[in-house]
């Protein structure tokens, strides 16, 4: 099929999600909250079921937009089997409850020509919405389309984030379970890159990759334990590009530099790469709270 622009500026939607309290545990799950049996307790302990009262971790919110739903309806012509999710950015404004009926429209913005062999990129936002309609989330989102490349379109723009080139203010390492896409494909996100070591195999990779967005959880955890530990409802804006895929069973760390009161700058990258060298997995990370 051949790129279609038509859907450019259209709004898709609503999609819907009913959730409790079991849906923000397995979220925070998926991105290793209680690895330890420990660690981020607060995310996972929702202490009575009756009347559950647990931390949510802000990441809940892209899946509201990033799942297979939306990416299958919004189709552009694009080949499937090559999409690799490139990006997201979520900027949070009313906390979520324990359980909800959240409503999500998505707009296609954007679809760009990165050339021949580098892919089709395409740009989407999310806007949330609560039961009683208060705005919670907007998500935007970006997508690389590796085999529709060289169709004529527009080229991406720039975005720039510049990363500091001084050691790290603070550094969180952790080891990814091999189990961890497992568990975070229950929020939606069904490609069997994620699950299927056959397929994977055809692509040149050892075993299945881990979510995007599960990723940027991981390293979220690890900026709120750092920040501002406890309140991950003051976090009002994350940002973060997938510049390369992570294979579950290593360990990783979150290298993160202090840039003004409430802002950081962060990366995701192999605990033993060297600080000079090291090739992210995450980066261009923003980090923002109130």
């Amino acid at each position: 099929m051949a790129i279609s622009t038509e859907i450019v500026g259209k709004e898709f939607g609503p999609f819907v999600r009913e959730y409790t309290f079991k849906d923000l545990e397995i979220c925070a799950l998926g991105c290793n909250a209680g690895f330890d049996g420990q660690t981020d307790l607060v995310y996972v302990n929702e202490k009575d079921a009756a009347n559950p009262d647990l931390k949510v971790l802000p990441i809940f919110g892209v899946p509201l937009t990033v799942h297979e739903e939306m990416t299958r309806t919004l189709d552009y012509g694009y080949d499937y089997e090559g999409s690799l999710h490139y990006g997201f950015e979520i900027r949070l404004h009313a906390p979520f409850k324990m359980n909800d009926r959240v409503e999500t429209f998505v707009t296609q913005d954007a679809l760009y020509d990165r050339g021949e062999g580098r892919g089709c990129l395409s740009k989407q936002t999310g806007r949330s919405y609560s039961s009683d309609g208060t705005l919670l989330c907007e998500t935007e989102t970006w997508d690389v389309c590796i085999y529709d490349g060289g169709w004529g379109g527009p080229k991406p723009p720039k975005d720039i984030v510049e990363m500091p080139e001084r050691a790290p203010d603070a550094v969180v390492a952790e080891t990814m379970p091999l189990n961890m896409p497992l568990i975070y494909r229950l929020m939606g996100d069904w490609h069997q890159q994620h699950i299927d070591f056959a397929y994977t195999e055809q692509t040149g990779l050892a075993r299945p990759i881990a979510h995007g967005v599960s990723l940027g959880g991981f390293a979220m955890r690890h900026i709120i334990s750092s920040f501002f530990p406890g309140e991950p409802e003051r976090m009002t804006r994350f940002k973060t590009r997938i510049t390369s895929p992570v294979l579950p069973g290593g360990a990783l760390e979150t290298r993160m530099w202090k840039v003004g009161d409430n802002e950081i700058r962060f990366q995701l990258v192999d605990a033993d790469a060297d600080e000079t060298g090291a090739k992210p997995h995450l980066n261009f990370g923003i980090c923002e709270w109130d």
